[in-house]
């Protein structure tokens, strides 16, 4: 059974290295309000992540999956999220937010990073269509979903926590450069790109 998971871990590592909005997410997070922030976006998404697990292992998904309304519903939440996501990583609100409390920072950017990957469609379809490739036949239970779903989240926590820190310190690298001012305005149009084929996908 070990092997699946050794399988399966080199499966996430290379999906977390894909570029989404949740690595996004974490670079943002990561330039506008630390290193820390970044870790904590990490943490969010991963969590999001991990209620698809729950899902998945208690067989809930495929009844999502199954009614074209409620997926539908979801790919329409998710691209209405990144939009947002893209209003609210533009510099001019990142000078205008106003941070009162640590403790609600943490946790607004936890629950951004939480709402962010429970409403990406894809992270449902690949516990749909990939996870149960790795459950071994005489093991198709509970358990099983539970190790693959948290080897799941550690190789995404891993590489997202990287390009947060790898983010943060190339922002310092590169401050003395009036050019860079144009990086704080990568995120957003990421977002935004990110968004619009979503919603164009549902269109064509």
């Amino acid at each position: 059974m070990y092997y699946y998971v050794f399988y399966f871990a080199l499966t996430a590592i290379i999906m977390a290295l894909i570029p989404g909005p949740a690595m996004m997410y974490c670079i943002t997070t990561s330039i506008n309000h630390g290193k820390r922030a970044g870790l904590m976006a990490a943490i969010g998404v991963e969590l999001g992540t991990f209620i698809y697990v729950l899902i998945t292992a208690l067989g809930l998904a495929a009844v999502i999956l199954a009614s074209p309304r409620i997926y539908s519903g979801l790919r329409i939440l998710g691209a209405l999220y990144l939009l947002y996501l893209a209003y609210n990583a533009l510099p001019k609100q990142k000078q205008q937010a106003i941070i009162k409390k640590t403790v609600k920072s943490k946790t607004i950017t936890i629950l951004r990073g939480v709402i962010l990957n429970m409403t990406n469609p894809k992270i449902l379809l690949f516990f749909i269509t990939l996870l149960p490739q790795f459950v071994p036949t005489d093991h198709r239970n509970i358990k099983i979903f539970f190790i693959l779903g948290l080897a799941f989240n550690v190789c995404g926590f891993v590489v997202n926590s990287l390009v947060a820190l790898c983010s943060q310190h190339l922002k310092y690298k590169l401050a003395h450069l009036r050019s860079t001012q144009v990086i704080h305005y990568i995120p957003s149009t990421l977002f935004f790109l990110i968004a619009t084929l979503s919603l164009l996908g549902m269109l064509l």
